[in-house]
């Protein structure tokens, strides 16, 4: 008897300690708050979907369950503005938060995202330089330093294809961790259709069942159906009267789909680029569909107005919910899409002059005005 009860003893621990490993237990302590309730949340999409809810002892918390592979989740307070990223996997996770400087908290127990940290910490130098150039960019653009902003703006771009190139580096470096995929996922605008297929393909097969591997083919199929020489797919948006515009309605001209806000500083920089474009080629059988990001229709239609855009604007409100981004997989502004007249996408991404020179091949250079020779 004593025998069997020893052996059901060591069952209990046995079985104990293999539910504690396929399990997660995320403790945490919270510096500078004593009560409240904190969350736990993953994104799904474009919305915050809560996992878990605890409530603060002392400042403590704890969170208890079971995660079929590791994710990126969040601890969240919103009354105190605590919003901590952390990869999840079955261990012991402890956090600790500091209200006051969020930047300061630690993360700890997750192997998953020590190697999200020493992404990160790669990312550092780059970012530190990323942000000086803004600041210098933003100062230039208040004083109208034309210049500094073209300086500026070169600099920038080559720092984004850096991080690119450690990006890509990074994925087929560490090829099995789901934190590849997930990274790859939210810098997804970077890559084109071909590149974008190759980092998938390299990942290993155990993580095909990830959702950040799934999202990552979601987008692959949607840029495959608005790729250059696909017919554009067909959306309704209501107009600043709140009038439906469908895409297909426009048909006959060559059309210029551009996906902007008036949040979106490189938006508004560009847009004086796009109004020369649309003077210069309206009369030649050309037209634009303004798409906008916004969720504010006042400040939509004030930038609106202030940027002397005249062709026709359509929103959703929706932000970056906006139906028409996600049918053409926009997930950075300013985009644009050029279609010809039987609105099959001709070309993505023009800027500028680029924009200029592609409809010059398409409709020919424009006619200069005359100019009014008659003696006063």
């Amino acid at each position: 008897m004593k025998k069997l009860s020893l052996f059901l003893i060591v069952g209990i621990i046995l079985a104990s300690c293999t539910g504690e490993k396929d399990r997660y237990v995320i403790s945490g302590n919270i510096k500078g708050v004593d009560t409240g309730m904190i969350f736990l949340q993953k994104n799904n999409g474009d919305q915050p979907v809560k996992l878990d809810s605890a409530k603060l002892d002392k400042g403590e918390f704890t969170f208890k369950g079971k995660i079929e592979s590791p994710e990126m989740w969040f601890v969240v307070m919103p009354l105190k503005q605590i919003f901590i990223p952390v990869f999840v996997e079955n261990s012991r996770i402890k956090l600790q938060i500091y209200a006051d400087s969020i930047d300061k908290s630690t993360i700890t127990g997750s192997i998953t995202h020590d190697l999200y940290k020493k992404y990160g910490s790669m990312q550092e130098s780059i970012n530190a330089r990323m942000e000086q150039i803004y600041n210098e960019y933003k100062k230039a653009r208040e004083m109208k330093d034309t210049l500094t902003m073209k300086r500026t703006d070169s600099i920038s771009n080559q720092l984004d294809k850096e991080l690119k190139k450690q990006l890509v580096e990074f994925a087929k470096a560490n090829h099995g961790s789901v934190v590849s995929p997930y990274l790859v996922m939210r810098n997804s605008w970077q890559f084109d259709l071909p590149e974008l297929e190759a980092l998938v393909n390299a990942f290993d097969t155990t993580l095909q069942s990830s959702y950040y591997i799934k999202s990552l083919k979601k987008r692959i199929d949607i840029l495959k159906s608005v790729e250059i020489g696909q017919i554009a797919p067909d959306f309704t948006l209501n107009d600043t009267l709140g009038k439906p515009i469908a895409l297909s309605s426009l048909k006959g001209n060559v059309l210029l789909v551009d996906f902007w806000a008036s949040w979106c500083g490189p938006c508004r920089v560009e847009n004086p680029n796009v109004v020369k474009v649309y003077q210069a080629y309206h009369k030649k059988g050309f037209d634009i569909l303004g798409c906008s990001f916004d969720q504010d229709r006042t400040k939509w239609l004030k930038a609106i107005k202030a940027d002397n855009l005249t062709w026709i604007q359509v929103s959703d409100l929706k932000g970056w919910g906006n139906a028409a981004g996600k049918l053409y997989g926009i997930n950075s502004i300013p985009a644009n899409v050029l279609l010809d007249k039987d609105q099959k996408i001709i070309a993505r991404n023009l800027r500028g002059e680029d924009l200029m020179k592609k409809l010059a091949e398409i409709l020919g250079p424009v006619t200069p005005e005359k100019k009014n020779t008659r003696k006063k």
